[in-house]
Order: structure tokens, then C-alpha cells, then sequence
């Protein structure tokens, strides 16, 4: 799929359940994941496992890539995607990019909304959606959640990088809830234990959300002893799953 604003292209990742029928009128709920190279492949092996027993339902997964085979350019592709503001990446997150460049997340927050999931929509038949992102991609769905929260059912936002440019998104946070707006939604939090240097102020951004009691935003919360930003993914997205959407 091409994104005319920004002469950018991505594919679209598509895992069916095994008893879809092309032809039939059953729905599925649909886990879209950002991050697919680091998502999609744990989200279809979790609901692989975890839907003949029942712990999650049969479901549609999906996975939003850039249409790109360097992985240093999808590191620098997904830093101006799903950041929030331009500025300048601190160096050890590995974006190289000038942050004039970075800032994108409202951009391609429409880009999702007018295009990938209109399409979706038209092609599977969907009853729900879930967001699902890690780190960068969750800081998208913070802004998603906080710009448009009804584009989808459930978020799951594991890591968040919500200490980007000086912890803006608290402050994005404060405004939202000073404007007197609400906040429905049904969204899964969490960190891992060992995440514990200056960039993963993840708890402290769950609970300024939760002090707020938001009439209609349901929030779940979880640390993971013994891991770190990058090992914690795969545990997050495989419990995250299964607390938005347990069958028992």
C-alpha cells in the first residue's frame, strides 16, 4: 500500500484462522500490529497456540511493514512514522534521521484510518479491532488513543516509549484531561522489570492515566520480573492478548 503524502510504501502481513471461510458471514476479531517485524510473527504463533484451547478467540492478525528489506532503514522509517513530535532521537535509540524529519505519528494515524483499515474492512469480515504496538509503535497507539480512540476496540501498548521529547505525551496526558473530555477505550499497559534506565518512565505515564478515573476507559497494568525492553515483547503481546481478550 502507498501513502501519497509522504511517497512511502508498505505491505500488509495477513494470517487467516484455519477455519476462515471466504465465503461464509462469521466475524473475527482483528489484532493489527505495528512493529511487524518484531509483532506479527509472535501474535500469529500466540493465537496459533492459544485458540484451539480457548485462552483467545480465532482471530484475523495482521501486520503493517515498510515495504523495505534493510532493517537500518526500517529503524529509521518507524522512528518518523510513529513519533509523536520532530525532534532529535537520543543516539543509543539508533534513528540517525534529523528530527526535523520525525514527528509523523498524526500523519500516518490518518493514513491508517483512511486507508488500511477502510481496506480491511472491505476484505475480511471484522467484528473488532486491537492495536497492538511495542515501544515506538506504542507510542503511536498513545497517540491514537489520545487523538481518535474509537478507531479501535482495544490497544495493546507494551513499552511505550512515552519518555520521547521530554516526556510529552504526559503533558499531550494533562491537556486531554484539563479539556474535560473523556476516554473510552479498553487499553493493556506494561514494562519489563529490567527496564529501568531514564527512557522507560512506562509505570509512572500508567499511573498519571489511571489517577484520572476517565468514565469509560478500562486499564490493565503489568511488570514482568527478570526482562528487558527487547526481551519483554514477546510475554507482553502473548499476556497482553489474553487479558483484552480472554474467551474463559
Amino acid at each position: 500500500m502507498a501513502r501519497s503524502d509522504v511517497d512511502r510504501n508498505y505491505v500488509l502481513w495477513v494470517d487467516l484462522p484455519p477455519t476462515y471461510d471466504p465465503e461464509g458471514d462469521e466475524p473475527h476479531p482483528l489484532y493489527l500490529c505495528f512493529d511487524a517485524m518484531w509483532t506479527y510473527g509472535t501474535v500469529v504463533d500466540t493465537v496459533r497456540l492459544l485458540a484451539p484451547t480457548k485462552d483467545l478467540p480465532k482471530a484475523i492478525v495482521v501486520g503493517v511493514a515498510h515495504d523495505e528489506p534493510s532493517y537500518r532503514d526500517v529503524i529509521q522509517l518507524r522512528a518518523m512514522d510513529f513519533t509523536t513530535t520532530a525532534v532529535d532521537a537520543p543516539a543509543l535509540t539508533g534513528v540517525r534521521v534529523p528530527g526535523e524529519q520525525l514527528g509523523g505519528a498524526e500523519a500516518f494515524r490518518r493514513w491508517v484510518a483512511a486507508e488500511v483499515i477502510p481496506f480491511l474492512k472491505d476484505q475480511y469480515r471484522v467484528s473488532e479491532m486491537t492495536f497492538v504496538g511495542h515501544s515506538f509503535s506504542a507510542l503511536f497507539g498513545v497517540h491514537v488513543l489520545f487523538e481518535s480512540s474509537s478507531m479501535f476496540d482495544h490497544y495493546l501498548l507494551a513499552s511505550p516509549s512515552v519518555w520521547w521529547d521530554d516526556q510529552v505525551m504526559f503533558r499531550r496526558e494533562q491537556e486531554r484531561y484539563d479539556s474535560g473530555q473523556g476516554l473510552k477505550a479498553h487499553v493493556f499497559m506494561s514494562k519489563g522489570e529490567l527496564e529501568t534506565d531514564e527512557l522507560s518512565p512506562h509505570q509512572e505515564f500508567h499511573d498519571q492515566l489511571a489517577s484520572r478515573n476517565y468514565e469509560g476507559l478500562d486499564l490493565h497494568w503489568q511488570t514482568f520480573p527478570k526482562e528487558t525492553h527487547l526481551s519483554v515483547a514477546p510475554v507482553a503481546l502473548s499476556h497482553g492478548l489474553r487479558t483484552l481478550h480472554s474467551t474463559r
